[in-house]
C-alpha cells in the first residue's frame, strides 16, 4: 500500500530532525580539542560558545591574555572557516548578573573566589548566561551540549553540579540541555588533546582560567605577578578587602586557608613561599610518565612545555 506524497515528505522531514549542537567552549586546550576533532569527523555544530567573565574594556581582571589572544587569531577564524557560528558572549549582551564582570561582582560585594563543587564564580559568570543564551536562541527546544571533560574525568562529568544538569523546574520557553562530552567519548585526555592539536597544525592554548582562579597553583599565581603586575595588584587588594568572617573572625584567603589556625594565608606571602617539588605525575588515561601541563601564563604552551 503506497503513502501520499505529503505523508513521505513528513517523514523525510522527521528523519533528517535532530537536536542542536552546541559547543561549550572554555577556551583552553580541551575545548580546542573538541572543536578540531568535530571538523576532522565532519560532524557539523550549530555554534560554538565563550563566555567571556571580563569586561570589554579590559579594565578588570579576568582570563589570560593568552585565551583571548588564542580566541581571536585561531578559533575565530577556524569556525568562519567552517561555516560555524562562533558566539562571544561578553558581559554587555549578558551581564554577570548585575556587574560588568566577575571581578566587579566579587569585588561590590567583598567577596573572593572560592572552591569547591558549589563555587559561585562558574554558577553566575558561565552556566547563567550560558543557559540565558541557549534559551534566547533555542526556546522550548532540547539542545545538545558539547562539554570539554578529559577523558579520566568520568567521575566529575557525573558530579560537577557546574556541568549544568537538568533543572527540576524548566519554563516553557527554556532550553533544555542534553550533555555530552565527547572527550570522555573518544578516549582524549589532555595529552591527547595536546597531539590533537599539534597534528592538526594549530598552536596550542594553555589552560583557560580566571587569572584569580582558586583552582591556580602556586606557580600560576607567581607567573600572574611576574608578567601582569597591575592585575596581581588588583586580585591582592580583593583578597585583602575581604572582612572577617561574622560568625568566628576568620580571615579567609583565595590560596592555603588553615583550617587549623583558622587563617587565610595572603597571596603575597603565599607566593613567597618555598612549594614542595612534586614529583612528575603520570597519565593514568594514555600512559605518558608525565601528563599535559595545565599551567597557565600569556602565551601558547611551547613544545618543551608540553612533556
Amino acid at each position: 500500500m503506497s503513502t501520499s506524497p505529503q505523508l513521505d515528505l513528513v517523514g523525510m522531514l522527521t528523519a533528517q530532525v535532530r537536536h542542536p549542537r552546541v559547543l561549550s567552549l572554555g577556551g583552553g586546550v580541551d575545548s580546542f580539542a573538541m572543536l578540531v576533532r568535530a571538523i576532522e569527523l565532519g560532524i557539523h555544530l550549530d555554534a560554538v560558545v565563550f563566555c567571556d567573565v571580563g569586561d570589554k574594556a579590559r579594565l578588570d581582571p579576568a582570563e589570560w591574555p593568552s585565551t583571548y589572544r588564542h580566541l581571536d587569531e585561531v578559533v575565530r577564524p577556524l569556525c568562519e572557516k567552517h561555516g560555524i557560528r562562533f558566539e562571544w558572549l561578553d558581559t554587555e549582551r549578558y551581564p554577570v548578573r548585575d556587574a560588568r564582570s566577575l571581578f566587579a561582582w566579587l569585588h561590590a560585594r567583598q567577596q573572593i573566589p572560592v572552591s569547591g563543587d558549589n563555587r559561585v564564580c562558574t554558577a553566575i559568570a558561565k552556566v547563567e548566561r550560558f543557559e540565558r543564551w541557549l534559551s534566547d536562541n533555542y526556546p522550548g527546544q532540547e539542545v545538545e551540549v558539547w562539554i570539554g571533560f578529559e577523558a579520566g574525568e568520568e567521575k566529575r562529568a557525573a558530579t560537577d553540579p557546574n556541568a549544568g544538569k537538568k533543572r527540576k523546574r524548566i519554563k516553557p520557553d527554556q532550553a533544555r540541555r542534553i550533555n555530552r562530552f565527547p572527550l570522555i567519548e573518544w578516549g582524549l585526555c589532555r595529552c591527547r588533546c595536546v597531539e590533537l592539536v599539534r597534528a592538526a597544525g594549530f598552536p596550542v592554548p594553555r589552560k583557560s582560567a580566571c587569572v584569580f582562579c582558586p583552582y591556580a597553583t602556586r606557580t600560576d599565581f607567581q607567573t600572574l605577578a611576574t608578567e601582569l603586575p597591575e592585575q596581581w595588584e588588583a586580585v591582592v587588594d580583593l583578597e585583602e578587602r575581604k572582612p572577617l568572617t561574622k560568625k568566628n573572625g576568620r580571615k579567609l584567603s583565595i590560596k592555603a586557608y588553615s583550617s587549623k589556625t583558622q587563617t587565610g594565608t595572603p597571596l603575597p606571602v603565599y607566593i613567597a613561599q618555598k612549594g614542595r617539588p612534586q614529583p612528575p605525575e603520570p597519565c593514568t588515561v594514555c600512559g605518558a610518565p608525565v601528563k599535559a601541563t595545565k599551567a597557565t601564563g600569556c602565551g601558547y604552551l611551547i613544545d618543551a612545555e608540553a612533556a
